[in-house]
């Protein structure tokens, strides 16, 4: 059984090892290179889990299986996108680990960080970029009604790599009197 809960500090190693395998397994399929190296090895930190894990700013939800993190999703309330200038909710960073893919766990963790942007903002409208070479992903979201508004540009180790903005139209809750 797969539980969802709010990342604790306690979870920062954990977020950490899981954000450098799955980045590492999506992008890194030529192999390592320096590039690559630096960037996993400086971004993906105990430390800079812990920071986001304590900003305001921010909401991360794990995934957990027999008390072992296989996903998690981080919010940003504080970037806006010009490409989606209603959407004031960034879905940052969405990761499941390739074991657990093909579980729904993507998908629950979509809709809880939906229900948390509605809850803390009023709309559930997420905005996200994604890697144009990232097939699996663009796939995932398109299937969950994310179409792409902009393009933009990720950038390390002196490399530019073209991400898709996406976006879906939010959608209202429901009222339970009305259903």
């Amino acid at each position: 059984m797969i539980l969802l809960r709010p990342a604790r500090l306690s979870d920062a190693s954990n977020l950490a090892a899981l954000g450098m395998q799955v980045w590492l397994h999506t992008y890194a399929t030529q192999g390592l290179r320096d590039t690559i190296a630096d960037y996993v090895l400086n971004t993906f930190t105990e430390q800079r889990c812990r920071q986001r894990i304590a900003d305001a700013q921010q909401s991360l939800v794990v995934a957990e299986r027999n008390a072992h993190l296989v996903a998690y999703a981080a919010l940003d309330f504080s970037t806006t996108h010009p490409s989606v200038p209603a959407a004031a909710t960034e879905l940052a960073t969405l990761y499941v680990q390739a074991h657990f893919s093909g579980q729904a766990i993507g998908t629950r963790l979509l809709d809880a960080c939906a229900e948390l942007a509605l809850e803390r903002t009023g709309s559930a409208q997420l905005w996200l970029t994604v890697n144009s070479q990232n097939s699996r992903a663009r796939h995932f979201y398109a299937k969950h009604g994310y179409t792409q508004c902009g393009t933009s540009y990720f950038e390390f180790g002196g490399e530019r790599h073209e991400n898709l903005v996406m976006c879906r139209p939010a959608t209202p809750r429901k009222d339970k009197a009305s259903e």
